[in-house]
């Protein structure tokens, strides 16, 4: 087999995740969503890469994430897992 064939396997079966990026969503609020519709997409890897992002978004600027609101889609038939996180940056 030939090397495209196996890079365009890895694509197949790595998904496609997506994010929106840390938004503003106001003074001093964020908000990031993130989706992944791969075959072994999970829940909780894609809320943890959430938090770690929200994360080093607020330790950027010398400061905590705090959540203010967030809500998950579980895979099911049909839907991919997909989550969404708002926070705000408070003073360490």
């Amino acid at each position: 087999m030939n090397k495209t064939f196996f890079a365009s396997l890895a694509l197949i079966l790595n998904g496609c995740a997506s994010t929106t990026g840390v938004v503003s969503i106001g003074k001093d609020a964020y908000m990031i969503a993130r989706e992944d519709n791969g075959p072994a997409a999970s829940l909780g890897a894609i809320k943890a890469s959430t938090f770690k992002e929200a994360g080093a978004f607020c330790s950027g600027q010398d400061k905590t994430m705090q959540v203010t609101k967030e809500s998950d889609t579980p895979r099911s038939f049909g839907q991919f897992p997909q989550t969404t996180l708002q926070f705000t940056c408070a003073k360490l």
